[in-house]
Order: C-alpha cells, then structure tokens, then sequence
C-alpha cells in the first residue's frame, strides 16, 4: 500500500514538471519563444545599404534590426545618394524596392565593391513575384518580416561567395 502510493506520487510529480514549460522571459517580446527576430549577434557582420524610397520608416526600422544582428548599414533616400554612396562606400548588399532594381542594376555594376542586389516586393502580384524569381538571385517577398530581410542577406552572400569562387 505505501509502496504503491509513493509511486504514484512519483509518476504524478514527474508528469507535472514535464508539463511546465521551462521558457521564462523577462517580458521582451524579442525574447518570447517563437516571436520575435534572432537577437543573435553575426559571427559575418555584412555591409548593408537600404534605399526604399517608397516607405523611409519601413528603411529606418529594417536598420535597427539589422544593427541589433551586427550588420553595418546605411540608409539612403535619393537616386543621388544611392549613387554617392555606391561611389564612397563598400557595400555587400543593398535592398531597394522593385521598381527602383532595374535602375539601379548599372550603377552596381560599375561600383568597387560589386554588391548583390536584393529587391524587396512589398505586395507583388504571383506575376511581379515570378518575375522577381527569373530575374534575381535572391528577393524580399514579404517585408514586414524582419527574419526574410536576414535570410536574404545569408542567402545573397553565399550567391556572392560562389560567384568569386568561379571567377578565381
């Protein structure tokens, strides 16, 4: 009878503490599970210039994001900036919007520093998002993630790497 009731309350206080979930936050919601951005630092940090010029706040918020990672960005409003700064600046990635890549597409290419051009489709059609898919390495489709912002930066610098590997 002791033996069996002891047991019981053995096997009852194992299944209470497997059923706790052991996540405590301190309230952050960056830090909740399955929310929230990695907040891990970059062991790469990469050379980000963000031209958006179709939402500036959707630019200075990606920043901030980016920055928390590790990565160096710019920010820049204006055909002429983007220009000066390609010129001044060594870059690894820029995201402009869909409109603005075929543009932009010469520029990089005379620029020092070669960077891989990531167009953002902020709310392409299936049309505007295959489009995107032939004519890019890599793209943005839905920007209000932050995590497809960094995804597109790992995905643009392997794309890159292996680019430089061929030409060697």
């Amino acid at each position: 009878m002791r033996r069996s009731l002891l047991s019981s309350l053995l096997i009852s206080g194992i299944v209470l503490l497997l059923g706790i979930a052991v996540a405590e936050a301190c309230g952050d919601k960056s830090l909740r599970i399955g929310r929230g951005v990695r907040f891990k630092r970059t062991s790469h940090p990469v050379a980000v210039l963000i031209y958006l010029p179709a939402n500036a706040t959707r630019a200075t918020q990606l920043q901030t994001v980016l920055k928390k990672v590790g990565h160096k960005t710019n920010s820049v409003q204006g055909a002429g900036a983007v220009s000066e700064a390609l010129r001044s600046g060594q870059y690894d990635v820029i995201f402009t919007d869909m409109a603005t890549a075929a543009t932009l597409e010469s520029e990089i290419q005379t620029s020092p520093s070669k960077p891989v051009l990531v167009p953002v489709v902020a709310e392409g059609t299936k049309a505007e998002v295959t489009a995107a898919e032939k004519q890019y390495k890599c793209f943005v489709k839905n920007p209000h993630n932050a995590e497809r912002y960094l995804d597109a930066i790992d995905e643009a610098m392997r794309s890159r790497v292996h680019l430089l590997t061929k030409k060697v």
